[in-house]
């Protein structure tokens, strides 16, 4: 069985809450990771979805074009890296069309994946959907269905599925989870793949193959940099950001020695083959 590897594509200082002003002086890391992520996912034959930040790739043409000419598929990731649930659906919208645009004119390839920054696609603003619908995405991977202080529908179907919204149907593909003594843990990826021992973690995706469904890895490029810079800001998100970052790496060679992977958008066709 081949599982799902995604990357939220986003430099360190991106997704954490430091003021705007912090953010612009912030140094540039994101090669540091994602040149080590490619060479690793290149060296077992791998492939990946993309998800880019607008901003990202505005700034990184090349490497957009890079990762469509490495066979990888790209998704957006929106632009402004702020919670869904936050905003209005027109800024929505905007953001999310801005964000597509441009990854689309560097790529020369229509982008029809979406991931919400943090995953904020939470039950109050499932009318995203709606709007990803219209925008003419195929699929969306937003869906955490866990309960966390900042994302979460702990009760959503966690199989791949078919939303129906008032502009047309969307897949669903919610971030994977296992069931244990009747609660829903995150099953793998970003934070808890470095708070998990790896062996839990293959586990985890063990036990999504025994159900016969793919499991989705998910990473961010700045966990394969270790000594990217330390700042203070909230202490729940400071937490996961830092936690255990020198183990990503070997982890990392461990997972893609033990499972295959491929795009999700083509892991998703042969679910719904």
């Amino acid at each position: 069985m081949r599982h799902a590897f995604t990357v939220d594509v986003e430099d360190w200082f991106d997704g954490i809450p430091i003021s705007p002003e912090q953010k612009r002086g912030a140094e540039r890391r994101l090669h540091r990771g994602l040149d080590y992520l490619l060479e690793a996912l290149a060296r077992h034959d791998s492939r990946g979805t993309f998800f880019l930040l607008g901003p990202i790739a505005a700034e990184y043409p090349a490497l957009v074009r890079k990762l469509a000419a490495a066979g990888h598929e790209l998704g957006c990731h929106g632009w402004s890296h702020d919670l869904i649930y936050t905003m209005t659906r027109e800024r929505f919208r905007e953001e999310t069309r801005r964000a597509a645009a441009t990854i689309e004119d560097l790529a020369a390839q229509p982008v029809r994946a979406y991931r919400a920054a943090y995953f904020s696609i939470t039950r109050p603003a499932l009318w995203a959907l709606d709007v990803l619908a219209e925008l003419g995405f195929r699929y969306d991977s937003s869906i955490f269905p866990v309960r966390n202080w900042r994302y979460g529908i702990e009760d959503f179907n966690p199989s791949p599925q078919v939303v129906a919204t008032p502009s047309g149907p969307i897949y669903e593909f919610p971030l994977s989870i296992r069931r244990i003594a009747g609660q829903s843990f995150p099953a793998c990826g970003g934070a808890y793949f470095r708070i998990y021992p790896y062996w839990l973690t293959r586990s985890n995706m063990r036990a999504a193959e025994r159900r016969g469904h793919p499991a989705i890895f998910y990473l961010h490029p700045w966990e394969l940099d270790p000594d990217h810079p330390r700042v203070p800001f909230y202490w729940k998100a400071h937490l996961t950001h830092y936690v255990n970052l020198g183990a990503t790496r070997s982890r990392l060679s461990h997972l893609l020695d033990d499972f295959a992977f491929g795009p999700l958008g083509e892991v998703l066709d042969h679910e719904f083959a």
